[in-house]
């Protein structure tokens, strides 16, 4: 097993009307955000922690153990984080955070009906499509 650290809480996600990668507009209230954190349970689904929006076969560099919504921010706490992965971005490598979403009516998603997190992908030079 590699070297991990612990990952502290990090901004995924505020309230607000945002635009998807797609330019389709998505309007996340504080109850959806505070239900995102009550409703995440990672033995359903795991959400890893990945450099970009990812294929099918890139790797995990760690996992949200759990989402906190707080002060009017979603965050995420990492763990089972690579250890270079985790020195990397808290060098600034990867300053900028997107959380993927599940849609509620999205198939595959692991507790249809509500949002889900899909993973959460940590950005270098390409700033994510929510701000």
């Amino acid at each position: 097993m590699p070297n991990t650290k612990p990952f502290t809480l990090i901004e995924v996600l505020k309230p607000g009307v945002h635009f998807d990668a797609h330019g389709t507009r998505v309007h996340f209230t504080e109850a959806d955000l505070q239900a995102i954190a009550d409703g995440y349970n990672p033995s359903v689904h795991e959400a890893p922690m990945v450099v970009g929006h990812p294929s099918m076969d890139a790797p995990a560099y760690g996992w949200a153990s759990k989402f906190v919504y707080r002060d009017g921010v979603l965050l995420a706490e990492g763990a089972q984080v690579e250890e270079q992965f985790a020195d990397l971005v808290n060098a600034g490598r990867f300053k900028k955070v997107s959380l993927s979403l599940y849609g509620p009516r999205a198939p595959g998603n692991p507790k249809p009906g509500m949002w889900y997190p899909r993973h959460v992908g940590f950005l270098g030079a390409m700033p994510p499509a929510i701000k």
